[in-house]
């Protein structure tokens, strides 16, 4: 079995969320947030899902100042169910090129991760974590000081956007 793989990682303050690159096709820095449910790139209207401020509010985590990202994802890397709830939330349908966006308040890099210290969630609390998106954590000690611990999340998009619209429906 393979001990790395190719992760996605948003960084906040004390906590790195991993969300497997396959799912990502590219990432874009924006000027400003928008929280709006769609945004304009390159003459087409995307669906948007603004995961920052829940991601903070769930892991008491601090966004990046002046951090706005925009990452690309395709919806046929999702099941049906999940596509029609991304249109009903953000009342956007799907452009031809099948993409839509999730933006963060965090920095973002691609990483190659050795996946080997990731542990799943202990039996008695999974189901509801994995409910909210979360797969597995794992701990490393920090890059910039040696006596911080970062917890490192790995993600399933696909739960978290599930989770994140079931919560913010009426939003």
């Amino acid at each position: 079995m393979e001990a790395s793989n190719h992760f996605t990682c948003l960084s906040y303050d004390t906590v790195d969320f991993l969300i497997q690159s396959r799912y990502v096709l590219f990432g874009i820095y924006l000027k400003q947030g928008n929280n709006k449910k769609n945004i304009s790139f390159e003459g087409e209207l995307l669906p948007q899902i603004s995961i920052g401020s829940y991601l903070e509010n769930c892991f008491l985590c601090k966004p990046a100042e002046e951090c706005h990202v925009m990452l690309v994802m395709k919806k046929d890397d999702f099941d049906k169910n999940l596509q029609k709830q991304i249109v009903d939330f953000t009342a956007t349908k799907f452009p031809a090129s099948g993409y839509f966006a999730v933006s963060v308040n965090s920095e973002v890099t691609s990483r190659i991760i050795d996946i080997s210290f990731l542990r799943t969630i202990p039996k008695g609390i999974r189901l509801k974590q994995n409910e909210c998106g979360v797969s597995a954590i794992g701990f490393q000690q920090d890059a910039k000081d040696s006596s911080l611990t970062r917890k490192e999340i790995l993600l399933a998009p696909d739960s978290l956007l599930r989770k994140y619209i079931s919560c913010n429906k009426d939003a």
